[in-house]
């Protein structure tokens, strides 16, 4: 009697993760005109029929693949919070009486992000074609972080009385995802990619002073952008 071959386990969840990242390369190369299932198979290393018990028709695929990218953004970001939890600590509760801790969190949260967006050029091409191509764009969860982290801060007496939160968003985060256009055009090393997203998170401080924070705030944001940054006002 033949011995039978032992069957090798198959892993859905890391297949799907499979099939998710294939598509998101060539999302982010070819747009949605150049995905299909079955070229998103070759290139997850899946068989066709595989991928298709996954997501039946492209169009399933696609929205799964931009509702993963959001996710992974919020991940990234948010420091594995989602909508519904707890934001980050350095986003809670910004006041004028710890307004160092604010001016931190700020500056910490801003290098994150930049540094994020120019190491994975990708996630942020494919964000704002997910954003350019929703009817509602108010509904993707990673802006709706960011949105609500920008709600707090415009909510508590360290920011200016008239922030427009909406539009202090798009302007934001707009420039946080073409930002990287540019570094991958001057930086040729990982040391030049850190130093732009450091002059890039530095600005956003800047602009922030004499745009979101009171006047209280000035000569400690001044005094972080020397410090930290080398950079005056």
């Amino acid at each position: 009697m033949a011995a039978k071959k032992e069957r090798r386990k198959r892993d859905p969840d890391a297949t799907r993760v499979a099939i998710l990242e294939a598509a998101k390369t060539i999302l982010a190369q070819d747009g949605a005109e150049g995905l299909s299932v079955s070229s998103v198979a070759k290139l997850a290393g899946v068989n066709r029929g595989t991928a298709y018990q996954h997501f039946q028709v492209k169009e399933d695929l696609i929205r799964a693949t931009l509702d993963w990218v959001s996710h992974q953004l919020l991940e990234a970001v948010f420091e594995g919070g989602d909508l519904d939890g707890e934001p980050p600590e350095n986003l809670l509760q910004p006041d004028l009486a710890h307004l160092p801790e604010v001016i931190n969190g700020m500056a910490d949260f801003n290098l994150r992000l930049a540094e994020y967006a120019i190491e994975n050029p990708d996630i942020g091409r494919i964000w704002l074609y997910d954003v350019l191509a929703r009817e509602n764009p108010r509904e993707d969860v990673f802006y709706k972080r960011f949105a609500q982290a920008l709600q707090t801060l415009s909510d508590s007496d360290a920011s200016l009385d008239d922030m427009d939160v909406e539009v202090l968003a798009v302007l934001m985060l707009t420039g946080y995802f073409l930002w990287p256009v540019w570094v991958r055009a001057h930086a040729r090393s990982k040391k030049a990619r850190k130093e732009m997203a450091a002059r890039f998170a530095a600005e956003v401080l800047r602009l922030s002073m004499h745009g979101v924070l009171r006047a209280d705030s000035h000569a400690l944001m001044q005094a972080y952008l020397k410090s930290n940054l080398g950079k005056k006002s």
